[in-house]
């Protein structure tokens, strides 16, 4: 597993300004984070209350130096808002010692300190996170010997099989095909409602390999459902005619009305698919519906729940920047973390972030709009004070897409995106 490090604020120096405010604590399901000297964070969810102050925190263990006289942390004080697991964490060690996490609860009658995996599970490992510079890939993307094989099949659609991104955008109109693939786990009974992913830029193996190791794992800390993956290949990225930008950069409903009208009922109707899964079926539940993008790839399935039926969003390197700018968003993309303030609550909506410390723009200033990790750390506060559920981790000495980063965080990013699933 990971090992995440909470923050209460973040500072990029000249990079970005400041980050976030509040720090995040993990339950004993998840990694130990670095103590921050007691202090509480805000609930991100349910009813508004007060929760009990931390209790002092022991000094910690320190994972890189002896400890050195550690002292023991303040009690944290009264945490307000909802069902946030976390409270005040440890005192400090010579850098940030690991002590117990302080209490906290969802309401005066139910505050407490221990887990809450047996009565909200989807609330365990919320918050901001911080990971690297040193990165070490996680065993659980890879597939392992002897994991379940699953079925898979692919197929061709072409621009002129569609009426939604049918190349009609640009002077010349564009001409195209792009493959679609459908992975099925072995878990999968026919006639059954799969949950599933979108994977935008085409099949991400990655995917697979999680799901074909961790779908039969009974342990819930270490267990994705028997999700099917569908990829779908981008259209041509040749700009300044970028059907790939158009697609997944213009904040709209296109690509899900694409996704979900097109593309899907395509696979349904495929004959491979048909010939082993008579009655195969996607679930309808949006609880069971999931996206992954990197890059544009983000903003393209955030589009995804933001305009359609779906919950669960993993964005690795979002560019929630203006790069589509219409007429109804000016600011394109950049504007989510606004969308996401000005909207109503969506209690079930879980969404990943990730981003680099040196991603793209990273050294541009907010007010131009184009600075990846400014606008991924606003979306994560936007998310934080709605109180979603998010997972925002900072990725330090990272770039853009950087599969150093990803190698490591997306096994368990996916654990904590399926957290609390059931099928209806």
């Amino acid at each position: 597993m990971a090992q995440y490090r909470s923050f209460r604020t973040f500072l990029l120096g000249t990079l970005v300004g400041t980050l976030l405010a509040g720090a995040c604590s993990s339950s004993s399901s998840e990694p130990a984070a670095s103590g921050t000297g007691g202090h509480t964070t805000t609930g991100t969810g349910g009813a508004a209350a007060v929760g009990t102050g931390g209790a002092p925190g022991s000094g910690g263990d320190n994972g890189s130096a002896p400890p050195v006289s550690p002292t023991v942390g303040t009690g944290g004080a009264s945490a307000t808002g909802g069902s946030g697991p976390s409270a005040g964490t440890g005192g400090s060690g010579p850098t940030g010692g690991r002590g117990p996490a302080g209490t906290g609860g969802k309401a005066p009658t139910t505050a407490g300190g221990g887990s809450t995996a047996a009565t909200d599970p989807g609330t365990v490992g919320d918050g901001d996170f911080t990971v690297g510079p040193g990165y070490m890939a996680d065993a659980d993307g890879i597939t392992k010997a002897g994991a379940p094989a699953g079925f898979s099949v692919s197929f061709t659609l072409t621009s002129a099989m569609s009426k939604i991104f049918d190349g009609s955008d640009f002077t010349p109109p564009l001409t195209f095909s792009r493959t679609i693939k459908l992975f099925v786990p072995q878990q999968y009974v026919d006639g059954t409602e799969s949950p599933f992913m979108v994977s935008s830029d085409g099949f991400y193996a990655g995917l697979q390999a999680v799901v074909q190791n961790l779908a039969d794992d009974p342990n819930p800390d270490h267990h994705v459902p028997p999700l099917s993956i569908i990829g779908i290949q981008n259209g041509p990225d040749v700009h300044p005619n970028s059907e790939r930008s158009l697609e997944y950069d213009t904040v709209s409903d296109r690509y899900w009305r694409f996704v979900t009208t097109e593309v899907m009922p395509a696979i349904l109707a495929n004959a491979a698919l048909k010939a082993k899964f008579p009655n195969f079926k996607f679930t309808s539940d949006p609880n069971g519906r999931g996206g992954y993008g990197c890059s544009s790839g983000g903003p393209a399935v955030m589009g995804l729940a933001w305009f359609g039926d779906f919950n669960r969003v993993f964005s690795f390197s979002g560019s929630y920047v203006a790069i589509q700018k219409t007429t109804d968003h000016p600011a394109g993309a950049w504007e989510y973390a606004q969308m996401i303030t000005d909207a109503p609550f969506r209690p079930d909506l879980r969404i990943f972030l990730e981003v680099g410390q040196n991603d793209n723009g990273s050294t541009t200033p907010e007010a131009s709009h184009s600075n990846w990790v400014i606008s991924n750390t606003n979306i994560a506060a936007a998310l934080k004070a709605k109180g979603n559920h998010y997972h925002f981790v900072l990725a330090k000495g990272a770039g853009h897409c950087d599969d150093n980063a990803r190698n490591q965080v997306m096994p368990q990013g996916l654990i904590w995106l399926w957290r609390g699933y059931k099928a209806n």
